[in-house]
């Protein structure tokens, strides 16, 4: 029996998994209500408070790139240890912080930390898991990391009726530790180490994107995000200022779309799991291709008509995660920490990248800027996909 077999796979492994995949959101969402709150406290201006988020999410991908190729040399459990110390020391540091800049220094390191607690729990998965159970397992994660956005401002206003903004950050301090318990009880997962100094162990991002497979599945579904992230950049505009709606209005529509996201990856897990890759990605990259155009031509209409053509692109986004994550584990059998590092990073950098290019102001209005940019991606991806498919440059289920 392999090792990865016998590693014994419980619910509680599961659910520490699920959790510290969740740290970027927890760390950029949380404490979103309290940013009014922060300025006044630090003396500064909203737009340095604002940097806190784009500083975290930078560092929290670039970070991801190191910790992976480190946790194949040096095994899961020690990255997860110094991440975790780091975040812990890092988020009191923000909490006794007395300026914007100091602050903003202790979130770097943060990010630091955050990213070698979350790089991990893909890199785990691949370990101690094949087939239908890491199907099962990277859908969980994945439905969990998109409702995590949608719970922590929730939790973060609820922690404001009781504390500052300053108990945030202790809150997240204590989820590092709680993260940092796990991986002192968490058994070594890692089969085969690599070997050699660090400047060789990154040098293996260079071998992993050299796999003409992987390559190419990155490429493609590192992109199918950038649309649902390009309607986080542009919703509010569209919501409170073109349709002139209510904050507490654009709530509830953010929130249905939002909810959209998660019902995605739910509704692979019970029914689209059996579609062959063909079908199911056929279908849903045109679906998102599709919403795009018509969000072109009819989402100026009104604010349903607009949330309703939304839905697709976010329900179809969702959906897809899981099983294009776990085509993109399956293309190496080594590596696995530089693999899911660069899963994670490119997925966040494309989506970064996404909030950018629908802000610039090129497009004629943001219903054009987000629609255009889901049918421009909906249709490379899909016309990626099918290279791929058909030049047989990729291991498929």
């Amino acid at each position: 029996m392999s090792q990865r077999a016998s590693f014994p796979v419980s619910r509680l492994l599961v659910a520490y998994l699920v959790f510290i995949s969740a740290f970027a959101p927890l760390s950029t969402d949380m404490y979103l209500p309290a940013l009014p709150g922060m300025a006044a406290s630090l003396q500064t201006t909203n737009a340095l408070t604002s940097l806190t988020i784009s500083c975290f999410l930078l560092a929290f991908a670039l970070s991801m790139l190191i910790w992976g190729p480190y946790s194949d040399r040096v095994g899961r459990r020690p990255v997860l240890l110094l991440g975790s110390a780091l975040y812990v020391v890092s988020s009191l540091g923000i909490a006794y912080a007395r300026s914007i800049e100091v602050l903003l220094a202790w979130r770097v390191v943060q990010a630091i930390g955050s990213g070698g607690i979350s790089s991990m729990s893909l890199a785990i998965v691949k370990d101690v898991m094949q087939g239908s159970a890491m199907t099962r397992v990277v859908t969980s994660i994945q439905t969990f990391t998109t409702l995590a956005p949608m719970l922590a401002p929730l939790l973060g206003g609820l922690l404001l009726t009781v504390t500052s903004w300053r108990g945030i950050f202790f809150c997240l301090a204590g989820c590092g530790l709680l993260a940092g318990v796990g991986g002192l009880v968490l058994r070594e997962t890692i089969v085969q180490r690599s070997e050699g100094h660090m400047f060789r162990l990154l040098g293996r991002i260079g071998y992993v994107m050299g796999q003409q497979g992987f390559r190419w599945l990155l490429l493609v579904f590192s992109a199918v995000c950038m649309p649902f992230m390009g309607y986080l950049a542009v919703s509010s505009l569209i919501y409170q200022d073109v349709f002139q709606l209510t904050p507490q209005q654009f709530s509830g529509f953010f929130a249905v779309n939002a909810a959209m996201s998660l019902l995605g990856p739910l509704c692979y897990g019970r029914w689209f799991h059996m579609w062959s890759d063909r079908r199911f990605f056929c279908c849903f990259l045109g679906a998102i291709a599709v919403s795009g155009a018509a969000l072109i031509c009819f989402g100026h209409v009104h604010p349903l008509a607009f949330a309703a053509l939304c839905a697709p692109i976010a329900f179809c986004s969702g959906a897809t995660r899981p099983r294009s994550t776990v085509l993109m584990l399956n293309q190496l059998d080594t590596d696995t920490g530089t693999m899911t590092a660069l899963i994670n990073s490119g997925g966040l950098l494309c989506g970064s990248a996404s909030m950018f290019l629908c802000t610039l102001p090129f497009w004629p209005d943001a219903f054009w800027a987000l629609g255009g940019m889901a049918c421009v991606v909906g249709l490379l991806t899909l016309a990626g996909w099918c290279h791929v498919e058909r030049r047989g440059l990729a291991r498929l289920s």
